[in-house]
């Protein structure tokens, strides 16, 4: 299991309290949380979709062709060594150690001779670095017993979807404005939409660059 701080601490919310009412304007760069079945090596990467409010799964196919580089260096408190891999479009570099054996690494990174202490792309966009290693609670961990398998490209149609309108999920007529001073305004329903627009185009830098989204 691999995910962001922040699905971390709103697992445990969700396996007490389920998904709520609630979801995240800027859902398309926060796609960080990934299950591995070690035991078949199978990858699912799990996608958020607002206007549905559901999970779905992505499995990742791709395999890593790993470059090993002739160079050392000492991250933390671990000798690592350099090597190379092309995933979703990027460049990754990582940093791995043989002192734990383990193939194991941060997101979808597996394979290397020892564990990924550090890994990121090219432009810095995505950086991975182990900080502590410690015991993990499985009572933390949220499943979603009614997720859905998806191919990357379903998953573009419903971002298109969200994108297009993104306030469908709502009825309007129940949405009230107000203004600084706390006063009923009308809801300008538009700027609203544009607003939203806006802030998924300027965030839109997925980590699998090559199933980006080009939204018009």
């Amino acid at each position: 299991m691999f995910r962001s701080d922040k699905f971390r601490e709103s697992d445990s919310l969700r396996a007490k309290r389920g998904w709520g009412n609630g979801f995240d304007m800027e859902y398309n760069h926060k796609q960080l949380y990934v299950y591995k079945k070690n035991g078949n090596n199978e990858i699912l990467k799990y996608v958020f979709v607002p206007l549905i409010y559901s999970t779905y799964a992505i499995p990742i196919n791709e395999e890593f062709h790993w470059e090993i580089i002739d160079e050392k260096k000492k991250i933390g408190n671990y000798n690592c060594q350099k090597a190379k891999v092309e995933y979703g479009g990027r460049n990754w570099t990582p940093w791995f150690t043989n002192e734990i054996p383990l193939q194991q690494g941060p997101y979808v990174f597996y394979g290397l001779p020892g564990l990924i202490i550090k890994i990121s792309d090219e432009k810095l966009d995505y950086d991975f670095e182990l900080i502590q290693i410690r015991d993990f609670k499985w009572k933390e961990l949220y499943t979603d017993k009614f997720q859905k398998k998806i191919t990357w490209e379903d998953f573009k149609k419903l971002q298109k979807i969200f994108y297009n309108e993104p306030l469908s999920m709502f009825n309007k007529s129940e949405i009230t404005s107000y203004d600084e001073s706390g006063n009923k305004i009308r809801t300008n329903f538009k700027e609203m939409t544009g607003n939203i627009q806006k802030r998924i185009w300027e965030k839109n830098n997925p980590i699998e660059i090559n199933h980006k989204v080009e939204y018009k």
